[in-house]
Protein backbone atom coordinates (compact mmCIF):
# COMPACT_ATOMS: atom_id res chain seq x y z
CA UNK A 1 0.00 0.00 0.00
CA UNK A 2 1.44 3.46 -1.07
CA UNK A 3 2.36 5.95 1.73
CA UNK A 4 1.94 9.44 2.13
CA UNK A 5 1.98 11.09 -1.53
CA UNK A 6 4.43 14.29 -1.18
CA UNK A 7 2.18 17.54 -0.95
CA UNK A 8 -0.97 15.58 -1.06
CA UNK A 9 -1.19 14.13 2.76
CA UNK A 10 -3.60 11.86 1.56
CA UNK A 11 -4.15 8.36 3.69
CA UNK A 12 -4.14 4.94 2.68
CA UNK A 13 -6.90 3.07 2.04
CA UNK A 14 -8.81 -0.33 1.78
CA UNK A 15 -12.09 -1.97 0.18
CA UNK A 16 -15.73 -2.05 1.00
CA UNK A 17 -17.39 0.03 3.14
CA UNK A 18 -21.12 1.23 2.88
CA UNK A 19 -22.40 4.68 2.06
CA UNK A 20 -22.23 7.72 0.06
CA UNK A 21 -20.27 10.71 0.43
CA UNK A 22 -20.94 14.57 -0.83
CA UNK A 23 -18.26 15.82 -2.64
CA UNK A 24 -17.45 18.69 -4.40
CA UNK A 25 -18.84 19.65 -8.32
CA UNK A 26 -16.82 21.59 -10.79
CA UNK A 27 -18.12 24.15 -13.49
CA UNK A 28 -15.64 25.29 -15.60
CA UNK A 29 -16.16 29.34 -16.60
CA UNK A 30 -14.13 31.91 -18.71
CA UNK A 31 -11.45 33.51 -17.14
CA UNK A 32 -13.56 36.95 -17.39
CA UNK A 33 -16.02 35.83 -15.13
CA UNK A 34 -13.30 35.77 -12.17
CA UNK A 35 -13.00 39.22 -10.81
CA UNK A 36 -9.70 38.80 -9.29
CA UNK A 37 -6.99 38.41 -12.37
CA UNK A 38 -3.58 39.46 -10.37
CA UNK A 39 -0.55 38.83 -12.12
CA UNK A 40 1.19 35.74 -10.52
CA UNK A 41 3.96 37.06 -8.55
CA UNK A 42 6.26 34.89 -5.77
CA UNK A 43 7.20 38.82 -4.52
CA UNK A 44 6.46 38.38 -1.02
CA UNK A 45 5.21 41.95 -0.47
CA UNK A 46 2.08 40.54 -2.82
CA UNK A 47 0.77 38.04 -1.38
CA UNK A 48 -2.42 37.55 0.88
CA UNK A 49 -1.94 37.38 4.22
CA UNK A 50 -2.37 33.48 5.66
CA UNK A 51 -6.16 33.10 7.38
CA UNK A 52 -5.19 32.08 10.58
CA UNK A 53 -7.51 31.14 13.98
CA UNK A 54 -9.55 29.07 11.64
CA UNK A 55 -10.32 25.17 11.62
CA UNK A 56 -11.04 23.56 8.15
CA UNK A 57 -12.53 20.71 8.24
CA UNK A 58 -12.97 17.84 5.35
CA UNK A 59 -14.67 15.33 4.34
CA UNK A 60 -12.68 12.18 2.77
CA UNK A 61 -14.09 9.73 0.21
CA UNK A 62 -13.01 6.89 -1.82
CA UNK A 63 -14.79 6.29 -4.99
CA UNK A 64 -17.42 8.44 -3.47
CA UNK A 65 -17.46 6.28 -0.30
CA UNK A 66 -16.95 8.00 3.16
CA UNK A 67 -13.77 6.91 3.97
CA UNK A 68 -12.62 9.78 7.03
CA UNK A 69 -12.18 13.23 7.19
CA UNK A 70 -9.05 15.66 7.94
CA UNK A 71 -8.52 18.66 9.62
CA UNK A 72 -6.33 21.79 9.26
CA UNK A 73 -5.36 24.42 11.98
CA UNK A 74 -3.70 27.47 12.13
CA UNK A 75 -2.81 29.67 14.85
CA UNK A 76 -2.16 33.10 15.50
CA UNK A 77 1.89 33.95 14.71
CA UNK A 78 4.51 32.83 17.44
CA UNK A 79 7.88 32.90 18.01
CA UNK A 80 10.42 30.18 17.40
CA UNK A 81 14.01 30.12 17.86
CA UNK A 82 13.98 33.77 16.76
CA UNK A 83 11.94 33.60 13.91
CA UNK A 84 8.00 34.79 13.44
CA UNK A 85 6.20 31.63 12.61
CA UNK A 86 2.94 30.32 12.25
CA UNK A 87 1.92 27.11 14.03
CA UNK A 88 -0.14 24.59 11.56
CA UNK A 89 -1.66 21.23 12.18
CA UNK A 90 -3.22 18.91 10.32
CA UNK A 91 -4.88 15.89 11.34
CA UNK A 92 -6.00 12.81 9.20
CA UNK A 93 -8.78 10.40 11.05
CA UNK A 94 -10.51 7.18 9.77
CA UNK A 95 -13.84 6.97 10.00
CA UNK A 96 -15.43 3.89 12.15
CA UNK A 97 -15.94 1.99 9.34
CA UNK A 98 -12.87 1.87 7.98
CA UNK A 99 -11.11 1.55 11.24
CA UNK A 100 -12.24 -2.09 11.70
CA UNK A 101 -10.33 -3.00 8.58
CA UNK A 102 -7.20 -0.31 8.46
CA UNK A 103 -7.33 2.91 11.38
CA UNK A 104 -5.32 5.59 10.63
CA UNK A 105 -4.65 8.57 12.95
CA UNK A 106 -1.82 10.91 11.77
CA UNK A 107 -1.00 14.30 13.28
CA UNK A 108 1.51 17.11 11.13
CA UNK A 109 2.90 19.85 12.60
CA UNK A 110 4.44 22.23 10.68
CA UNK A 111 6.14 25.97 11.87
CA UNK A 112 6.05 28.34 9.13
CA UNK A 113 8.22 30.86 8.88
CA UNK A 114 5.74 34.05 8.42
CA UNK A 115 7.88 36.15 6.20
CA UNK A 116 8.17 33.56 3.76
CA UNK A 117 5.88 30.69 3.83
CA UNK A 118 8.91 28.69 4.54
CA UNK A 119 9.32 26.32 7.01
CA UNK A 120 11.47 25.88 10.00
CA UNK A 121 9.96 22.61 11.51
CA UNK A 122 7.84 19.96 10.99
CA UNK A 123 6.56 16.80 12.59
CA UNK A 124 4.98 13.77 11.58
CA UNK A 125 3.29 11.80 14.13
CA UNK A 126 1.87 8.81 11.85
CA UNK A 127 -0.33 5.22 12.88
CA UNK A 128 -1.41 3.19 9.80
CA UNK A 129 -3.30 0.05 10.60
CA UNK A 130 0.38 -1.91 12.32
CA UNK A 131 2.56 1.39 10.90
CA UNK A 132 4.20 3.29 13.43
CA UNK A 133 6.38 6.38 12.77
CA UNK A 134 6.96 10.20 14.48
CA UNK A 135 9.85 11.77 13.08
CA UNK A 136 10.69 15.98 13.88
CA UNK A 137 12.70 17.70 11.35
CA UNK A 138 14.63 20.67 12.00
CA UNK A 139 15.53 23.27 9.36
CA UNK A 140 18.65 25.27 9.49
CA UNK A 141 18.54 27.34 6.08
CA UNK A 142 21.71 29.59 7.17
CA UNK A 143 23.62 25.93 7.15
CA UNK A 144 20.99 24.19 4.26
CA UNK A 145 20.47 21.24 6.21
CA UNK A 146 17.16 19.35 7.66
CA UNK A 147 17.92 17.38 10.94
CA UNK A 148 15.64 14.24 10.99
CA UNK A 149 14.58 13.21 14.45
CA UNK A 150 13.25 9.64 14.22
CA UNK A 151 11.10 9.29 17.93
CA UNK A 152 10.04 5.70 17.00
CA UNK A 153 13.66 4.25 16.64
CA UNK A 154 16.11 7.16 17.98
CA UNK A 155 18.21 7.26 14.72
CA UNK A 156 19.11 11.04 13.81
CA UNK A 157 19.93 11.80 10.19
CA UNK A 158 21.22 14.68 8.35
CA UNK A 159 20.08 15.45 4.92
CA UNK A 160 21.09 19.09 2.83
CA UNK A 161 18.03 21.04 1.93
CA UNK A 162 17.71 23.95 -1.09
CA UNK A 163 17.14 27.58 -0.60
CA UNK A 164 13.19 28.17 -0.08
CA UNK A 165 12.17 24.44 1.29
CA UNK A 166 8.78 23.71 2.16
CA UNK A 167 7.45 20.75 4.23
CA UNK A 168 4.72 19.47 2.83
CA UNK A 169 1.84 21.68 5.14
CA UNK A 170 4.05 24.59 4.90
CA UNK A 171 3.43 24.07 1.11
CA UNK A 172 -0.17 24.16 1.30
CA UNK A 173 0.16 27.14 3.04
CA UNK A 174 2.61 28.83 0.62
CA UNK A 175 -0.22 28.80 -2.13
CA UNK A 176 -2.84 30.17 0.11
CA UNK A 177 -0.99 33.13 0.06
CA UNK A 178 0.15 33.15 -3.66
CA UNK A 179 -1.75 35.42 -5.88
CA UNK A 180 -2.22 33.43 -9.40
CA UNK A 181 -3.64 33.91 -12.55
CA UNK A 182 -4.65 31.11 -15.37
CA UNK A 183 -1.24 29.93 -17.14
CA UNK A 184 0.94 30.46 -14.75
CA UNK A 185 3.65 28.06 -13.65
CA UNK A 186 4.65 27.97 -9.49
CA UNK A 187 7.61 26.03 -8.32
CA UNK A 188 8.72 25.34 -5.03
CA UNK A 189 11.38 22.76 -3.28
CA UNK A 190 9.19 20.31 -0.97
CA UNK A 191 11.56 18.24 1.45
CA UNK A 192 10.16 15.28 2.76
CA UNK A 193 11.59 11.63 3.74
CA UNK A 194 15.00 13.08 3.45
CA UNK A 195 14.57 13.52 -0.31
CA UNK A 196 13.98 17.10 -2.12
CA UNK A 197 11.56 17.06 -4.41
CA UNK A 198 10.85 20.09 -7.04
CA UNK A 199 7.05 20.64 -7.45
CA UNK A 200 5.83 22.31 -10.61
CA UNK A 201 2.32 23.44 -10.32
CA UNK A 202 0.24 25.04 -13.20
CA UNK A 203 -2.97 26.86 -12.34
CA UNK A 204 -5.12 25.36 -15.46
CA UNK A 205 -7.89 27.61 -15.26
CA UNK A 206 -10.56 29.16 -13.29
CA UNK A 207 -14.14 27.85 -12.31
CA UNK A 208 -17.11 27.48 -9.89
CA UNK A 209 -16.55 24.54 -7.09
CA UNK A 210 -19.72 23.56 -5.46
CA UNK A 211 -19.24 22.81 -1.90
CA UNK A 212 -22.43 20.91 -0.70
CA UNK A 213 -22.39 22.28 3.04
CA UNK A 214 -21.59 25.81 1.58
CA UNK A 215 -22.45 26.82 -1.26
CA UNK A 216 -20.47 27.76 -4.96
CA UNK A 217 -17.17 28.94 -4.67
CA UNK A 218 -15.16 30.90 -7.62
CA UNK A 219 -12.13 28.90 -7.93
CA UNK A 220 -8.20 28.07 -9.53
CA UNK A 221 -7.52 24.33 -10.03
CA UNK A 222 -3.32 23.33 -9.44
CA UNK A 223 -2.20 20.42 -10.60
CA UNK A 224 1.05 19.73 -8.97
CA UNK A 225 3.84 17.83 -11.01
CA UNK A 226 6.40 16.51 -8.50
CA UNK A 227 9.98 15.86 -9.83
CA UNK A 228 12.76 13.88 -7.81
CA UNK A 229 16.30 13.55 -9.62
CA UNK A 230 15.06 14.69 -12.55
CA UNK A 231 12.35 12.06 -12.76
CA UNK A 232 8.55 13.16 -12.72
CA UNK A 233 7.84 11.56 -9.85
CA UNK A 234 4.34 9.15 -10.05
CA UNK A 235 2.35 8.28 -7.29
CA UNK A 236 -1.12 8.99 -8.11
CA UNK A 237 -1.64 12.19 -10.24
CA UNK A 238 -4.16 15.03 -8.33
CA UNK A 239 -5.58 18.17 -8.48
CA UNK A 240 -6.63 20.57 -5.62
CA UNK A 241 -8.86 23.48 -5.80
CA UNK A 242 -8.51 26.98 -4.39
CA UNK A 243 -10.93 29.83 -3.75
CA UNK A 244 -9.94 32.84 -5.91
CA UNK A 245 -11.74 35.08 -3.47
CA UNK A 246 -10.54 37.35 -1.07
CA UNK A 247 -10.36 34.43 1.50
CA UNK A 248 -8.03 31.62 -0.31
CA UNK A 249 -9.80 28.32 0.74
CA UNK A 250 -8.58 24.87 -0.48
CA UNK A 251 -11.99 23.74 -1.10
CA UNK A 252 -11.87 20.06 -2.73
CA UNK A 253 -8.80 18.14 -4.25
CA UNK A 254 -9.11 14.56 -5.98
CA UNK A 255 -6.05 12.08 -6.21
CA UNK A 256 -6.41 9.71 -8.53
CA UNK A 257 -4.58 6.24 -7.41
CA UNK A 258 -4.81 2.34 -8.78
CA UNK A 259 -8.19 1.29 -7.10
CA UNK A 260 -9.99 4.73 -7.95
CA UNK A 261 -10.04 7.86 -6.54
CA UNK A 262 -9.76 9.73 -3.26
CA UNK A 263 -11.49 13.18 -2.70
CA UNK A 264 -11.24 15.91 -0.30
CA UNK A 265 -14.55 18.09 0.06
CA UNK A 266 -14.39 21.30 2.83
CA UNK A 267 -17.09 20.68 5.02
CA UNK A 268 -16.82 23.66 7.45
CA UNK A 269 -14.37 26.70 8.50
CA UNK A 270 -14.35 27.24 12.28
CA UNK A 271 -13.22 29.34 14.86
CA UNK A 272 -9.66 27.58 16.50
CA UNK A 273 -8.29 28.10 19.84
CA UNK A 274 -5.04 29.90 19.52
CA UNK A 275 -3.41 27.56 22.09
CA UNK A 276 -4.91 24.57 20.55
CA UNK A 277 -2.60 24.42 17.54
CA UNK A 278 0.47 26.16 19.25
CA UNK A 279 0.29 24.28 22.32
CA UNK A 280 -0.27 20.95 20.39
Amino acid sequence: MKRIVPLILCFSLTLSLVGCAGTGKVKPLAPSDIEEKEEVSVSLEKRRELIVGKRFIYNIAWNGIPVGRVIGECGEEIEYRGYKVYPVRIRTESNRYLSKIYRVEDVYYSFVDASDMTSRRYEADRKEGRYRKHVIVEYDHNAGKAVYTNLTDGSVKTCDIRDQVHDPVSAFCFFMTLPVKEGDRVSISVNLNEKNFDLYSLVEGFGTVTVPSLGDFRAFRITPLIILKGKEYRKGRAQMYFSAGEKRYPLYGVVWIPFGKVTATLDRVEDVDQSLVAGR
